[in-house]
């Protein structure tokens, strides 16, 4: 969380208009795995003024009972907690009638994940490392409903001219064949080409040229590259 985590760029709101009204500021709720995270991500922007009421939960469940009490004007969520049932979440949000915006932390989220999500209700994908006042910002947009990409995002999602944002990389892994699948995993998991040439009743020659096409494809310059892509995307155990 570098962008995040200096705080000597802003003054506290309470120095800056004691009388401001949580009424006049949208809900938001931050849900993060970690409290201590989530607390002070809060408290920064609270200290902008624009956010003045803020909750953080730790959960999905408590997350989704949050949005049902209270129906937020936002929720910032964590990755973690994306993983653990951002369906149920969006789906939730259906159900409010787009009274709630949605945006994610999207900094590790895997491939796969952001192509999941990436057309289902998310207003807005954001970086920890932007600076804390951008992020305010940004919040802001997003919870009036203006679509918002981080820049730093900018090499995995596409905000579209239509607004629908776009996971770059779902193109690309779309087209690798199941047999490319079957190379990927055994030479991530660390197999020497003749090895998984035998498994897979292939030449060595085969294997090399899917190989080849799999790095070309994810981006990855050697094996080691590969072997880190596929533990990121969940493919082989770290």
């Amino acid at each position: 969380m570098t962008g995040l985590s200096n705080h000597n760029n802003f003054q506290p709101a309470s120095d800056r208009s004691s009388n401001h009204d949580l009424s006049d500021s949208p809900k938001l709720i931050v849900a993060e795995s970690s409290r201590l995270n989530g607390e002070a991500i809060a408290w920064c922007l609270s200290a902008y003024g624009n956010f003045r009421n803020v909750e953080t939960v730790g959960t999905t469940e408590e997350l989704l009972s949050a949005i049902r009490a209270q129906r937020p004007a936002l929720v910032l969520i964590g990755e973690r907690v994306v993983a653990q049932g951002i369906l149920q979440v969006l789906q939730e949000v259906s159900v409010n009638m787009g009274e709630t915006r949605v945006a994610v932390f999207a900094d590790s989220l895997a491939d796969r994940q952001l192509d999941l999500i990436v057309d289902k209700r998310v207003t807005g994908f954001v970086s920890r490392q932007e600076s804390m006042r951008n992020l305010n910002e940004q919040l802001l947009r997003i919870a009036a409903g203006t679509p918002v990409l981080a820049p730093q995002l900018n090499d995995r999602v596409e905000l579209t001219k239509s607004g629908r944002f776009r996971c770059k990389a779902s193109s690309l892994l779309r087209k690798f064949s199941p047999r490319q699948w079957d190379v990927l995993v055994q030479i991530a998991k660390g197999r020497r080409v003749s090895e998984v040439a035998t498994d897979l009743e292939i030449s060595s020659k085969a294997v090399e040229s899917h190989k080849y096409r799999i790095m070309k494809t994810i981006g990855a310059d050697d094996r080691v590259g590969l072997c880190r892509w596929a533990i990121r995307e969940g493919l082989i155990d770290a």
